[in-house]
């Protein structure tokens, strides 16, 4: 089945030059894990999850128990979209890179633009994920991951951030948070429930912090993923 992402995500670049207002990056744990309210609007949010009931066939993850592997329940589906990817990407690229126009950037602001300023694009591996009531994602790390960025394959990246960005939240569900464990002794696990439309970017690979998807108890949470790429 072929899919494609509706106009109004395509054109997310090109709308934000031309509005006054800009989603906000907001550092919750410095180098690690980064916040944007608003990311999407709700009527992006609704027309992506529209499209996607009506486009695609998910499927669910099989649950596996073992050492290697964490438990996971959730339907899931993916695509290679090269294009779609970097149309995100700049629009993604526009809110963490921002040019002062007053010539001055606050240290929050000015940290957030060194950790991506090398970065290169998107992984064109885009995944979207639905939990229903009694789905959930284990604890685990995210491995960073070599991938091409284009399809003849003549540019690679590897991947150092996930990005996750919630098509539902608030009170559409109940739990289903993304829970992240510091592993430092004293320190209580940070449980984000989402705004709807926000981003979530996390530092992965090395320096991944050990998280969670929380069990669903009511609701569907829906998230579109892709991962921050580098040069290799």
């Amino acid at each position: 089945m072929s899919y494609s992402f509706p106009k109004r995500f395509l054109d997310l670049a090109g709308d934000l030059k031309k509005s006054f207002y800009k989603p906000e990056p907001e550092t919750v744990v410095p180098g690690q894990i980064i916040t944007i309210n608003k990311f999407f609007s709700p009527e992006l949010c609704q027309e992506l999850i529209s499209s996607f009931e009506k486009g695609i066939n998910l499927e669910t993850t099989p649950l596996r128990k073992s050492k290697e592997y964490a438990v996971r329940v959730n339907d899931r589906w993916s695509t290679t979209d090269y294009e779609s990817s970097q149309k995100l990407w700049q629009y993604l690229k526009q809110l963490l890179i921002q040019e002062n126009e007053y010539g001055y950037e606050d240290p929050e602001t000015a940290a957030i633009k060194r950790d991506f300023e090398q970065a290169i694009g998107l992984n064109p591996q885009l995944r979207v994920y639905r939990y229903r009531k009694g789905h959930h994602f284990g604890q685990h790390y995210d491995e960073s991951v070599s991938c091409a960025m284009d399809a003849k394959g003549k540019s690679k990246g590897q991947t150092h951030w996930t990005l996750l960005i919630y098509l539902t939240g608030d009170e559409e569900f109940v739990g289903g948070g993304t829970i992240f464990y510091p592993d430092i002794r004293g320190i209580e696990p940070l449980n984000i429930h989402p705004t709807k439309g926000m981003a979530l970017l996390h530092k992965h690979g090395d320096d991944c912090l050990r998280h969670e998807g929380e069990l669903v108890k009511d609701g569907v949470k829906w998230v579109l993923r892709s991962d921050v790429v580098f040069p290799r």
